[in-house]
């Protein structure tokens, strides 16, 4: 076999195996992005940034402001580091990241747990990368909610002649 035949035919070979491969990187991109109601952080972290809130957050913050349609409108849509971000470098408002970023993280998820969403197994873990994987999507129960508070009962019109 010439060198030019077997190098077409490697060249044929290798054209058919790149999309492949490409597509096969797609689904492993795919597979390590989660939504936040798959459940990416535990119980225990909820409960250590239940405690982080009461000493760094309460005194100044209610719950109301970041629950319910205030964090859908803020949220939704955007990745678990927007907001880890935003905490860091914004909170506490007398001494902006100062706090560790496993602190951070906890009262975070301790947020996510006040918008019903559901815990997994493990602790979402601290690192950016990770953290921009990670989507906010409607809290559950956000649509039924929605729609319920929606339903109006007006009163009949009446026109006159």
């Amino acid at each position: 076999m010439t060198f030019q035949r077997a190098f077409c035919r490697f060249s044929f070979a290798l054209a058919l195996s790149l999309p492949a491969a490409a597509n096969a990187q797609d689904t492993a991109t795919a597979v390590t992005e989660r939504s936040l109601t798959s459940g990416v952080f535990s119980q225990k972290q909820v409960e250590r940034g239940e405690g982080v809130y009461k000493t760094s957050c309460q005194s100044c913050h209610t719950k109301t402001e970041y629950t319910g349609d205030k964090f859908k409108v803020a949220w939704v849509n955007k990745t678990v580091y927007d907001i880890f971000n935003q905490v860091r470098t914004e909170m506490p408002e007398d001494n902006p990241g100062s706090l560790e970023r496993q602190n951070y993280i906890d009262v975070i998820t301790y947020i996510f747990s006040l918008n019903a969403y559901p815990v997994g197994e493990n602790d979402l873990p601290a690192d950016d990368e990770a953290l921009k994987k990670v989507k906010i999507d409607n809290p559950p129960g956000a649509l039924a909610l929605r729609t319920a508070s929606r339903v109006v009962r007006h009163p009949r019109v009446t026109f006159r002649k």
